[in-house]
């Protein structure tokens, strides 16, 4: 894995290179926002455990709160 990269399974079961944006704790939870090369403006929003499991963020609150800390960053 290259620095700055995590590779996703998506829906197709095909492995997808994705770039890290940024990383910040919020209200106890770890969250990631990356996105495909190419394409900076389609960030994807994702929540991580001590795991290294990732879980798409579905909660419009959390969502809010997390276009609020990327207009701020």
């Amino acid at each position: 894995m290259k620095e700055n990269s995590i590779f996703i399974t998506d829906d197709d079961g095909k492995e997808v290179e994705m770039k890290i944006y940024m990383t910040f704790d919020a209200n106890e939870k770890q969250y990631v926002l990356v996105y495909e090369e190419g394409f900076e403006d389609e960030l994807y929003p994702l929540i991580y455990d001590n795991e290294g499991n990732l879980y798409p963020v579905e909660d419009v609150d959390e969502l809010e709160m997390i276009e609020e800390v990327v207009s701020a960053y």
